[in-house]
C-alpha cells in the first residue's frame, strides 16, 4: 500500500532516464495477472455515495486537465495504420504476383503455374471478398482480422440502460447503431464515477473496454493509445482500494492486444516511445508523480517484456573454456 499524499502537499516531479531497457526487471510473470473483466453488478457499486473515498481519491487525481501537444505523432500513427489495413490480394481469380488467371483457384497454391510463387485463398476483412493473397502476407491479413474481431463487453449489462442509449443514439445520429455503440456510451457514463470513488482497477477495466471498442471501429491509433494507457495502469497496480501499488502483473490480454496492433503496423515497441508517452500524458487522469512507476519506467518495462516476441532476447550461452593443447615429450637423440 502506498502512503496517501495530501492534495496540498507539493511533490517534486520525478524524471526518469532509462537508457537501457534491459536494465529494467520484468517480474509480472511471478505475479498474479490483474483482473480485467467487470460485470454490471460491479458497476452498480458506483451509484453509492462515499465522501471518505472521494476525498482519498482526490489525492491521486489530476487537479486540472492539461493540454498535451501532439507534434504529429498521433496523425503519423493514424497514417501508419491506414497503410497496414489496406486491402490485400486479388479478387479477380488472378495470381497476386503475375496476374495469371485461374478458373477456380484452390485454397493453397504452393507454386503458381505462371511465376512459380506461392499464394492462398481467403476472405478479406475490409469487404468480405474472396481474394488470392501472396504467401508473405498471410500473417498480415491474419492480424487485420484479429484487430476487427468483436470487442469484449461488460457482463450482464442492464438492458434498460442499453435501450436508453439506443434512443439517445437514434436522436443524435438518426440511425440504428450497433449494440457495441450503445455499450460504449453506457461504459463512458461510469468513467468519472469510478475515478471519484477511487475504484481505480474498475476504471482501468473501463479503459480496456474503450480500447476494445476503438479497435473494433477500426480507430487503431486511438485503440493502441488506450491499450498503452491500460498497460501503464496495470503495471502501477491500480486498485479498488483507492491506491496504486497492488502486487499484480499486467493482464495477458493487454499485451496480446498491443502485440496484434504493433504486428499489423509492422512496428516494434522500441519505435513506439513517442506514442506511448503521448498516450499516457494525454489520457492519464492521475498526478503521475504519485504513482509507483513513471512514464519512462513503464515504457522500458514494456520494451523489456516484448524482447522475446520481437527477437531481441539475448541467449545466455555458457562460455566455453579453450581446450588445452596436447603435447608429448620427445626424447632427444
Amino acid at each position: 500500500m502506498l502512503k496517501l499524499l495530501t492534495k496540498t502537499r507539493k511533490t517534486k516531479k520525478r524524471e526518469y532516464i532509462i537508457e537501457d531497457p534491459a536494465s529494467v526487471e520484468v517480474t509480472t510473470k511471478e505475479l498474479p495477472p490483474i483482473s480485467l473483466f467487470i460485470s454490471a453488478e460491479q458497476l452498480a457499486s458506483l451509484h453509492e455515495e462515499d465522501r471518505h473515498r472521494q476525498e482519498e481519491a482526490l489525492m491521486y487525481l489530476r487537479s486540472t486537465q492539461t493540454t498535451v501537444k501532439d507534434s504529429g505523432i498521433y496523425s503519423r500513427s493514424v497514417e501508419c495504420f491506414e497503410k497496414s489495413f489496406s486491402k490485400l490480394g486479388s479478387a479477380e481469380q488472378e495470381c497476386p504476383h503475375c496476374r495469371r488467371s485461374y478458373v477456380s483457384a484452390p485454397a493453397e497454391v504452393k507454386k503458381c503455374l505462371g511465376c512459380s510463387k506461392a499464394f492462398f485463398k481467403t476472405k478479406r476483412p475490409q469487404d468480405g471478398a474472396t481474394v488470392l493473397v501472396r504467401e508473405e502476407n498471410r500473417n498480415l491479413i491474419a492480424m487485420q482480422w484479429e484487430n476487427i474481431k468483436k470487442p469484449d463487453m461488460i457482463h450482464d449489462l442492464n438492458s434498460d440502460e442499453l435501450e436508453e442509449m439506443s434512443v439517445r443514439l437514434k436522436v443524435e445520429t438518426k440511425e440504428d447503431e450497433s449494440v457495441y455503440d450503445k455499450h460504449f456510451l453506457v461504459l463512458e457514463r461510469y468513467i468519472d464515477k469510478s475515478l471519484r470513488l477511487g475504484k481505480f482497477r474498475l476504471y482501468s477495466s473501463l479503459v480496456y473496454y474503450q480500447a476494445e471498442y476503438y479497435r473494433f471501429k477500426r480507430e487503431f491509433a486511438k485503440a493502441l493509445m488506450h491499450y498503452f494507457y491500460l498497460y501503464f495502469l496495470q503495471l502501477n497496480g491500480a486498485s479498488n482500494s483507492v491506491v496504486f501499488g497492488d502486487k499484480v502483473g499486467v493482464n495477458q490480454r493487454t499485451t496480446d492486444a498491443i502485440a496484434a496492433l504493433l504486428t499489423m503496423s509492422k512496428t516494434l515497441t522500441t519505435n513506439s516511445k513517442e506514442l506511448f508517452v503521448y498516450a499516457i500524458e494525454h489520457l492519464a487522469a492521475f498526478e503521475l508523480e504519485n504513482l509507483p512507476y513513471g512514464i519512462d519506467e513503464s515504457y522500458a518495462h514494456l520494451v523489456k517484456s516484448f524482447e522475446k516476441a520481437e527477437g531481441r532476447e539475448l541467449l545466455n550461452i555458457p562460455e566455453q573454456k579453450p581446450k588445452m593443447k596436447s603435447f608429448r615429450l620427445e626424447r632427444l637423440v
